[in-house]
């Protein structure tokens, strides 16, 4: 598998894990595009594994909604 199929099925699995536990977030949410940019960088960044790369993905955008202190 190179490296835009594992972007591509690492964000597949992410967003719609994510999807079912926040069933009230629209599809198109801004946080997608946040998330399949983050993948990207990290596939780019010599990261191979789909499933890894799918659990990161979930962690960073549960980090997307602690709330910033300031």
């Amino acid at each position: 598998m190179n490296s835009p199929d594992i972007a591509e099925a690492a964000f597949a699995r992410a967003w719609s894990v994510y999807l079912l536990i926040h069933s009230g977030i629209d599809e198109n949410d801004a946080r997608r595009a946040s998330l399949q940019h983050f993948i990207e960088q990290r596939c780019m960044a010599g990261e191979t594994d789909t499933e890894l790369l799918a659990v990161e993905g979930l962690k960073y955008l549960k980090s997307l909604e602690r709330p910033r202190k300031d």
